[in-house]
């Protein structure tokens, strides 16, 4: 997922309505999709390492947080913001 998620913070360079949308559609449609899909199909393996997941994705939000504030350029700052955002 970590790749993932670095491919969007560089997708954003590109013009600002394809990164709204982006940011606004694509980054959750991904995320009901992952986790529409995985969970009822590996169920005992979402629960058993649900401690895990959650913990990567705090450390996540914290990280990407603090590189959003470290931005100057606003399409950036927005780019890390939402990927904040989805950290999971």
């Amino acid at each position: 997922m970590a790749g993932a998620h670095l491919v969007a913070r560089r997708a954003r360079e590109a013009p600002t309505a394809g990164s709204v949308i982006l940011a606004g559609v694509l980054l959750k449609m991904g995320a009901y999709g992952f986790l529409r899909f995985s969970v009822p199909m590996l169920p005992d393996a979402s629960q058993s390492y649900a401690p895990l997941i959650y913990t990567l994705s705090v450390i996540a939000v914290v990280y990407t947080s603090l590189v959003a504030l470290a931005q100057e350029d606003m399409k950036k700052l927005i780019a890390y913001s939402s990927v904040a955002h989805m950290a999971w």
